[in-house]
């Protein structure tokens, strides 16, 4: 008997414990809050969801459309834009920076250290040059197709 205990105790207490995990009573308030108890492992942990994809492509999702990142002094662009798209600018410096049209006032916005700005790329095809004002060796090129 003692030997059919040894055998079927530990199997039981993994069903009761799968069973205690995969129930948490009906919650029809829509929270993504746990319901399970305090001494859970997983208590006051929110649910987790997988309908986000795990990576998008550069510039999805951004209030913009495509980013510009301005790292270590260089500005870093996601390839070319459309005529008259929107553009956000994220600066992961320290330092204030802008991205200004070398010519003309096509475009010029500032952006604060770890902050973000938009700006609308000029609304015909070409190559326009750009610099930052507070750091004339910080240089790029907008593609427009």
């Amino acid at each position: 008997m003692k030997r059919v205990l040894t055998l079927v105790l530990p199997i039981l207490l993994a069903v009761f414990a799968l069973a205690a995990c995969g129930s948490d009573g009906d919650d029809s308030s829509g929270s993504a809050e746990s319901t399970h108890g305090g001494d859970h492992p997983m208590s006051g942990m929110p649910s987790m969801s997988m309908s986000m994809p795990m990576s998008m492509p550069a510039g999805a999702g951004q209030a913009g459309g495509q980013e510009i990142l301005i790292s270590d002094f260089k500005y870093t662009l996601p390839g070319t834009f459309a005529p008259g798209e929107e553009v956000t600018v994220r600066n992961d410096d320290t330092a204030e920076h802008t991205v200004t049209a070398d010519t003309g006032d096509l475009f010029d916005v500032e952006v604060e250290p770890g902050a973000t700005a938009t700006f609308t790329v000029p609304g015909q095809p070409g190559t326009f040059a750009f610099h930052c004002t507070y750091h004339p060796n910080m240089v790029g090129t907008l593609e427009v197709r």
